[in-house]
């Protein structure tokens, strides 16, 4: 039997949230300009979030496709690995067209987003 295409790429649970340690490697071990990175992610991450919730509400799965690809990037440069899949998940199936899975993927996204933000702020607050 041949398994869908999407359902190959959902979130694992064992991926982590947060890899600090990935994140300062990719900005060249600067722990400052981490932290500048990650304030700027907070500050701007319920834009992408809204973006996200309102192509769905609109039924615009292009704009639906490029909210969550934006968001993905954004996850992946600050090695948020469960995030980026969240949001990977998300473009696949709108481009699948499969509308119930978009929406469970859709609702999962606010608690995947938060667990990436606290993870973050707990990251911040002890790194000074």
């Amino acid at each position: 039997m041949d398994v869908p295409h999407y359902t190959r790429i959902l979130p694992a649970e064992d991926e982590p949230i947060f890899d600090k340690d990935e994140f300062v490697r990719r900005n060249l071990g600067d722990l400052e300009l981490s932290r500048d990175v990650a304030a700027v992610f907070i500050q701007h991450g319920p834009e992408y979030l809204r973006e996200i919730y309102d192509a769905f509400s609109a039924g615009d799965r292009e704009a639906l496709c490029q909210s969550a690809h934006k968001l993905k990037g954004a996850a992946v440069n600050l090695a948020l690995m469960r995030l980026s899949s969240s949001a990977a998940s998300i473009e696949a199936a709108a481009k699948t067209k499969s509308v119930e899975l978009t929406a469970t993927l859709v609702t999962d996204l606010n608690n995947v987003y938060y667990q990436a933000v606290h993870a973050i702020e707990v990251w911040v607050g002890t790194e000074r």
